[in-house]
């Protein structure tokens, strides 16, 4: 319970600090999606169920694993730009008036 409201405390004021807050955290989101919800899981379904390479249920799940990359890869890209056009306007501890 103090460990998760320390959490969202930090997390309020560095959004409130950096208006791109939410971009660094799309960028997080986009990098750790990909391997913890896609990749690993793929993997050890393959391996449990011991399923042969090559087969149509083998390249089914590398597609979809290999889509999802590119999915996370676009949304990486997107937040990084989001960046990138938030530090040419930001100016700290100015609110806009």
């Amino acid at each position: 319970m103090t460990w998760r409201t320390a959490f969202v405390v930090v997390s309020t004021v560095l959004a409130i600090l950096m208006p791109f807050f939410n971009d660094i955290l799309g960028f997080l989101g986009a990098v750790g999606f990909w391997p913890l919800t896609v990749y690993y899981p793929v993997e050890m379904y393959i391996r449990q169920r011991r399923i042969q390479r090559y087969t149509t249920r083998w390249v089914a799940l590398q597609v979809l694993s290999f889509l999802c990359f590119l999915v996370s890869l676009a949304a990486a890209v997107g937040s990084i730009e989001g960046v990138t056009e938030s530090l040419k306007h930001y100016v700290p501890f100015k609110t806009k008036s």
